[in-house]
């Protein structure tokens, strides 16, 4: 009777052991990458850190920029009106390129009369063909840097590597007839015309 006992509270023990290990939820593993590598279809351009927006204890997050030999050249979009709402800010990349996508294609056949807006303007939105991009390895969710975003971009440019003497892109808008570009040499952050081509190098986040 004694020895029952005994074997039944050690299976009672055994029980609520294997209860509490089932219920014990299993950490996220910190990826061991540095800025420079190869990932996810481009090279890590930054990793999150404590304070900076989107940084998680314990995981790793951050932004992968496009190779080099993905880069490509277009016009921002409509010259003379407006987008509005898009913002500089960290996080905001993706949703100025979809609101930039989606305001050219409510124009009346913006891409097929590009004119309408200005004589310069051929069709070509940067924006857009952000959207449609692809890597070789399959991502899509690719977006236009917002001036922020691209600021991490020109910190880590020398790890980066492949940045032109061109000026690039961003996803905001200044005013109705220019958006904002970055020098990768200097990091002066000015305005252009809408309709001027430029380099475009997209981004993601992980």
């Amino acid at each position: 009777m004694k020895n029952r006992r005994i074997i039944n509270f050690l299976v009672s023990l055994l029980i609520v052991q294997f209860a509490l290990t089932a219920c014990v939820k299993e950490e996220p593993a910190q990826l061991e990458i540095e800025v420079g590598e190869v990932y996810e279809g481009g090279i890590v351009a930054h990793i999150f850190q404590p304070g900076e927006p989107f940084y998680v204890l314990g995981e790793t997050h951050g932004i992968v920029v496009a190779p080099t030999d993905q880069v490509f050249e277009s016009q921002w979009g409509c010259q003379g009106t407006r987008v509005t709402g898009t913002s500089p800010e960290i996080g905001r990349g993706r949703e100025n390129t979809k609101r930039v996508v989606e305001w050219h294609d409510a124009l009346p056949n913006y891409y097929t009369n590009p004119t309408q807006c200005h004589p310069n303007n051929d069709g070509t939105v940067a924006a857009k063909l952000a959207v449609e991009f692809r890597a070789a390895t399959g991502q899509q969710d690719w977006f236009m840097p917002s001036l922020k975003e691209m600021n991490y971009l020109y910190q880590n440019r020398d790890k980066i590597g492949g940045f032109s003497v061109e000026e690039y892109w961003s996803s905001c808008e200044t005013n109705e007839n220019a958006a904002c570009v970055m020098s990768f040499i200097t990091g002066e952050l000015t305005s252009r015309n809408k309709s001027e081509y430029h380099r475009v190098r997209l981004i993601r986040f992980f």
